[in-house]
């Protein structure tokens, strides 16, 4: 990286990257490293709840108001429940056309109308040619694709998170200024979109909320380089347009009864989910040190802003050390940080010159996090041809065939990793006990503390059974040690 405290713009042109053999390299790797992902099973058991909520939704052309999937008695009518049940509604009713039009295959081409999307937006914000950029690229679409899974909102809400930042950056940096309309109408389509897929919009609006006071903030100070007055009103009007646009969803006015749950760091669920843990606490469950280059990158990007134009940019250093704080605190927010990472990040490496021993830094990252964590993908793909894109290996396909055939009706007790596509696979007679979407906190405590079942180590089990009438169970066989066997 740069020691120079004010390096030189240079047109894009002139990097040294841009020698085509290594451009195209750079690009190509990057084109099959995102299709290894893109191509592997459906293995996210949280998938296939919404899939089934799509089909509710259309079926029904209505939202559930209760849980119509769970086993009686459901949980009472609450903020939190009533966001689970409505804030993914759009995002379901695609996924559920998709699978209409071309059943499971149908949701892989989902997978790569999003990636192209991504890739548009890649496009109109950064010069992909730029070899480097294109490795900040590739490193972030593998961080994010190695944990989230397309198919999910959640990962729709990283999309719009991008498009919003990409929007204002591109409005703020512009200086010259445009219309009202050509900065607000983009930015309340994405906000009313994102608002009604999923319920990560809470963080576009901080964003909107941050920008216009620390774009404010700079006017007390001319070193701060604020906009102009004409500009600054246009960001407050667009702004203030997305942020009315983003209340027009089923939640407006629930979110903020769910908010203290969201922040209760003692609740239940957020105690008992891997990934509302920080990063050391999810490492120490896991051991998974695919955290460590999620550090790296926070790091890495620390010390690119430090030596950037951009440091003194106060909009820019807010929301970096935003999101990176927030990532680090909730592994579910650290794509947020990797997504406003990556979009600095191309810009620094298109923009600015960055010294030899950056450049060597960021291919070191790239091969690590790719040997680290493509490399398991490869046998993923080769399961797509024994088992198809729902993996016999991860869900009680055969089991889910014998009950529908066999036409077995009632309450279904299976593990909360099963739940969910067991949920898909029931018919219109058949309830789960307990899945993924922990509805139902007692019913979610219940579980943690009887799934010892298979082991015969609870006495009480028989009750819960009888109490919750079970007429099925669908559980992994377990080893005498309590492992599940594969």
């Amino acid at each position: 990286m740069n020691r120079d405290p004010d390096p030189v713009e240079t047109p894009a042109g002139g990097d040294a990257s841009h020698k085509p053999l290594l451009t195209w390299g750079m690009l190509l790797f990057t084109f099959v490293v995102t299709g290894l992902y893109l191509s592997r099973p459906l293995y996210d058991p949280d998938f296939y709840w919404h899939l089934k909520t799509g089909q509710w939704i259309w079926q029904n052309t209505s939202l559930p108001l209760l849980d119509p999937f769970g086993v009686p008695p459901l949980a009472e009518p609450s903020p939190r429940t009533a966001f689970i049940l409505t804030s993914y509604w759009l995002d379901q009713l695609i996924l559920y056309a998709f699978y209409s039009l071309a059943g499971m295959p149908g949701i892989i081409m989902f997978r790569w109308m999003v990636a192209g999307l991504s890739l548009l937006i890649c496009c109109a914000w950064t010069n992909v040619r730029n070899a480097a950029v294109t490795a900040v690229i590739a490193i972030g679409t593998i961080l994010l694709l190695e944990f989230y899974f397309i198919e999910r909102p959640q990962f729709v809400s990283f999309v719009c998170f991008g498009a919003l930042l990409v929007i204002l950056f591109r409005f703020l940096e512009a200086r010259a200024g445009g219309s009202v309309w050509s900065t607000m109408a983009p930015l309340t389509l994405v906000m009313i979109l994102w608002a009604n897929m999923h319920g990560g919009f809470l963080i576009g609006q901080a964003v909107l909320i941050y920008c216009v006071i620390a774009e404010g903030i700079k006017f007390f100070h001319s070193s701060l380089a604020p906009l102009s007055a004409r500009n600054y009103r246009i960001l407050l009007i667009s702004s203030g347009a997305a942020l009315l646009a983003s209340c027009i969803n089923p939640n407006a006015g629930n979110l903020f009864g769910y908010l203290p749950t969201i922040f209760d760091s003692d609740n239940y669920a957020n105690k008992n989910i891997l990934e509302e843990m920080p990063l050391l606490h999810y490492f120490a469950e896991t051991r998974d040190y695919t955290i460590f280059i999620y550090i790296a990158s926070i790091v890495l990007t620390a010390g690119s802003l430090l030596v950037s134009k951009q440091r003194k940019n106060i909009t820019w250093v807010g929301i970096l050390a935003g999101t990176a704080f927030m990532g680090s605190q909730h592994m579910r927010l650290m794509p947020f940080f990797l997504v406003s990472a990556m979009i600095f990040m191309t810009r620094y490496f298109e923009k600015e010159h960055a010294a030899i021993k950056g450049r060597v830094i960021l291919v070191t990252m790239l091969a690590v996090t790719t040997l680290y964590c493509v490399g398991d993908e490869i046998p993923r793909i080769f399961e797509v041809t024994k088992s198809g894109w729902v993996p016999g290996s991860h869900y009680p396909v055969q089991a889910a065939d014998f009950i529908a055939g066999e036409n077995i009706r009632g309450n279904i007790y299976t593990t909360m990793d099963w739940g969910g596509y067991m949920v898909w696979r029931a018919g219109a007679e058949t309830r789960i006990f307990h899945d993924s979407r922990l509805l139902n906190i007692q019913r979610a405590w219940e579980y943690n503390n009887s799934r010892v079942i298979a082991l015969n180590q609870r006495p009480y089990w028989k009750g819960l059974m009888n109490v919750y009438n079970i007429q099925a169970v669908v559980l992994p066989i377990y080893e005498a040690n309590g492992t599940p066997t594969r």
